[in-house]
């Protein structure tokens, strides 16, 4: 049979009507009576550092929303921060892929576009990845306010504001929970808070204690005790400190110092100049002069602030001194870091201490603030904690063990027993990159630093 060749009119009729359909479908217009309609799918984004999973802590939209590009869609908790995700798609939402409360892993579907909710989860995984331009940004948890006040715009116990929007009103001394949201989903717009401001409303602040007070600052209650039994999946940031911890206590060999310091003259340092601090809205506190005299020791001792890279079998020697400081939350362990601590005053120190902390409290933690240490203080001083053996940090060599000041009998240059205040410090190091000998000597330095503050003012 001899086949037909077509000409090149009908080879022009062809492409049309190919272009045609394709418009067709594109504009969600019936063939034959049958309704064809393109699907945009988005799939759970890595929005930390090579994260391979996160939990949606809360959706910021629901089935039927109208959204644009770049609108905030969900709340991710990963291992180190809570994170607002953005939609990379304008359109109308058509399914939620998992609910509330569930962990995804990186690259599976959570949110459909402008279909018609049929698809599987398992279908949908074959679907293109993120774009790689979807971005996001910061949004902090705040605790509970009474639903009485309706000025409060919280939705599910969350406050929703953008960065811009926070930074504004932090920048400015307004307490966003005062704010009436007016924006999309209950944020509160960059145009709510100038209202307000221009209404003259006094503002109410609350002090709030940072994490570095010692025992002799802040008396620590008794915890709320609960009663749990059955099985808890592990949350992201439990996930991952229960992995990096396994990690560093199998491969790194540590070794940890305890030892004790009178800190009487410091004690009377602070005491003389927390007034001064106060003035400029400063809480000093020992956690301060701790950070300031352990990146002095850090300078002065610098495998101390570097660490060993197996893979190259090198020792690397940061150029920077960044001082991670570990803080409690409900959430699980943070480490925020002091970057170039040695570069910056006491003062400032605290202030940037009790910034971190507050934010760490409230998930507010940028990435900028969250990762680089070089070297890090975990403090249990406040619950009244004495030695311990702190795990190192990864991409560090040592960590210093914070405890509390307490008073004990000691026994002065005069061979007389007096009563001194014993700061207690516990320093854990890699014994692959630190000897013994080197860390005794790094933590006796450290002692002189802190036992002295004028001496550590002239040296540092």
């Amino acid at each position: 049979m001899k086949s037909e060749v077509l000409g090149d009119c009908d080879k022009f009729k062809c492409l049309q009507s190919l272009a045609s359909l394709a418009e067709t479908i594109t504009q969600n217009k019936k063939i034959k009576g049958v309704s064809v309609i393109m699907a945009n799918i988005f799939n759970f984004p890595d929005v930390g550092e090579g994260m391979h999973e996160g939990e949606i802590a809360s959706w910021l939209v629901k089935v039927g929303d109208v959204i644009k590009e770049d609108d905030p869609i969900a709340e991710v908790q990963n291992d180190k921060l809570l994170q607002e995700i953005l939609s990379p798609f304008s359109g109308k939402i058509t399914k939620l892929f998992v609910e509330a409360g569930t962990i995804v892993e990186v690259g599976s579907p959570i949110v459909e576009f402008d279909g018609d909710g049929s698809e599987s989860v398992e279908e949908m995984s074959k679907t293109p990845a993120t774009p790689a331009n979807a971005e996001t940004a910061t949004i902090p948890p705040v605790s509970s306010v009474s639903e009485e006040k309706k000025t409060v715009p919280m939705i599910d116990g969350q406050l929703r504001a953008m960065p811009s929007v926070r930074r504004f009103a932090r920048q400015n001394g307004i307490d966003l929970t005062k704010v009436i949201a007016t924006g999309r989903h209950g944020n509160v717009t960059l145009e709510d808070v100038k209202n307000f401001q221009a209404t003259g409303k006094e503002i109410e602040t609350s002090e709030v204690a940072p994490i570095s007070a010692q025992s002799e600052e802040v008396s620590t209650p008794a915890p709320k005790v609960e009663s749990k039994s059955g099985r808890v999946a592990m949350s992201p940031i439990r996930k991952a400190i229960a992995k990096n911890m396994t990690s560093q206590k199998q491969n790194v060999p540590h070794v940890t110092l305890f030892e004790s310091v009178e800190v009487s003259k410091l004690i009377a340092h602070r005491n003389e100049y927390k007034e001064i601090a106060a003035k400029q809205e400063i809480k000093l506190t020992y956690l301060a002069y701790v950070t300031k005299a352990l990146s002095a020791m850090a300078k002065k001792f610098p495998e101390l602030n570097a660490h060993v890279d197996m893979t190259k079998m090198e020792i690397v020697y940061p150029e920077e001194i960044h001082v991670g400081i570990a803080v409690d939350t409900p959430s699980g362990l943070f480490v925020p870091v002091v970057k170039n601590a040695d570069s910056k005053s006491i003062l400032a120190i605290a202030k940037e201490i009790s910034e971190l902390a507050l934010a760490a409290r409230k998930g507010n933690l940028t990435p900028d603030v969250a990762s680089g240490s070089t070297i890090t203080i975990s403090n249990i001083g406040s619950a009244r904690g004495n030695w311990f053996t702190p795990v190192i940090n990864v991409g560090e060599s040592s960590i210093l063990g914070l405890g509390t000041i307490a008073k004990e009998p000691v026994v002065n240059d005069e061979g007389e027993i007096v009563v001194g205040n014993m700061m207690k410090l516990s320093l854990s190091f890699d014994h692959r990159l630190i000897d013994g000998m080197l860390a005794q000597n790094a933590i006796n330095y450290l002692k002189n630093l802190l036992s002295d503050p004028n001496y550590m003012l002239m040296e540092v």
